[in-house]
């Protein structure tokens, strides 16, 4: 069965390149570029993850997750960001929707991240 992922990211090139790499495990893949438009995005079409960058334009990542957890329980997060300094906040951290695998950009490959993908979807 092929699972489906939202990637929320505001830098285009980042969103494509990280789409393609998962298109190519056999993801099927939708892209938005900020908190709101994936709120709405989700209203429509039920994914199975989203890969979350932290810094958004409006709602940041992580209010993103706290209310898109709180309309949709099955749904799973993925962080990814360009803050290596980053650490999960304690009230996520505890969550088992959200991965404690927090993916630094650029991923040098999707495959660290497809791992992550596969333990938490299968």
């Amino acid at each position: 069965m092929s699972h489906s992922i939202l990637v929320l990211d505001d830098d285009i090139h980042v969103r494509e390149s990280l789409a393609i790499g998962l298109e190519d495990e056999d993801y099927e893949v939708y892209q938005v570029g900020s908190s709101e438009e994936a709120l709405v995005f989700l209203e429509g079409q039920k994914v199975d993850m989203v890969v979350v960058d932290l810094r958004l334009p409006g709602m940041n990542g992580t209010d993103f997750i706290n209310e898109a957890r709180k309309r949709w329980s099955e749904l799973r997060f993925i962080i990814y960001t360009g803050s290596p300094e980053f650490s999960i906040p304690v009230d996520l951290a505890e969550v088992d929707s959200v991965s404690n695998s927090i993916f630094l950009k650029p991923l040098p490959s999707c495959d660290v991240m497809v791992n992550e993908i596969k333990r938490m979807l299968d």
